[in-house]
């Protein structure tokens, strides 16, 4: 039999160790992840920790400013973020997991609007609100071209859009729900409601390409699976009335 050499061994050793230990990025991104006590929390934070538990891997998270978390992953200073939706320009540079989130975008209303919404063309001459730019308003630019009698008023964060719609100055807001009903909770907001829902979409956890290796998003890949098919990880989002995306095996 061949023998390695103490050298070998040491390398492949500490190889190993490193190939166990994972940094993420993410950003105050409530309700799915936030600074609480100086420990970064929420159900993403959560599903993260525990995955890497479940894998054996050392992970930690930096919560920090979202244009230089995304930069500090471009230059591969981390191994990736979260909590992030799919878009064509991030998967040139990220390898995405499984979904670890399923939210939906949609269309905020005052409480004494009392239309019924049912189609997106119920939304014309409506002026609407929302963050941008950003995955949100790319998304309303494309309603827009559908119906182009639809006015985009362009905001610097979630939390001026809605201020705008309760105090009467936009129609709606076009927002991710459960960031939305966060904010009206946080704002103590009470004269908005959620009008209607324009689709679902899941959110991941990118992994930063030619630097983390695929082996290990692999055995990531399937411990969140198996988390998810034992019914852990759902409990985990059930505590913050957050969707899941994969459904617990039936016993």
């Amino acid at each position: 039999m061949k023998r390695l050499s103490i050298g070998t061994l040491l390398f492949l050793t500490c190889t190993l160790t490193q190939a166990a230990s994972l940094t993420f990025n993410t950003q105050d991104f409530r309700p799915f992840t936030y600074l609480q006590e100086n420990t970064v929390s929420g159900p993403g934070a959560e599903l993260v920790s525990l995955i890497c538990q479940s894998a054996g891997f050392n992970c930690s998270v930096n919560l920090m400013d979202w244009t230089e978390a995304q930069k500090e992953a471009r230059d591969k200073k981390v191994d990736g973020l979260f909590v992030i939706g799919w878009n064509e320009k991030r998967s040139e540079w990220l390898h995405y997991s499984l979904p670890i989130i399923t939210t939906q975008y949609g269309f905020f209303v005052q409480e004494s609007n009392s239309k019924s919404y049912t189609t997106l063309t119920s939304f014309s001459e409506h002026n609407v609100g929302v963050f941008g730019p950003s995955n949100t308003s790319r998304s309303l630019e494309k309603i827009q071209k559908a119906v182009p009698s639809l006015n985009i008023s362009m905001a610097p964060d979630d939390l001026v859009s809605f201020q705008m719609l309760s105090n009467g100055k936009v129609d709606a807001v076009y927002s991710n729900r459960d960031v939305g009903l966060e904010i009206l909770q946080q704002l103590k907001i009470n004269n908005v409601r959620y009008a209607w829902r324009h689709k679902t979409l899941n959110y991941y956890i990118g992994f930063v390409k030619h630097h983390t290796s695929r082996r290990l998003i692999n055995d990531f890949n399937k411990t969140l699976k198996s988390l998810y098919k034992s019914g852990e990880a759902q409990k985990i989002l059930a505590k913050y009335g957050i969707d899941s995306p994969m459904e617990a095996d039936q016993p």
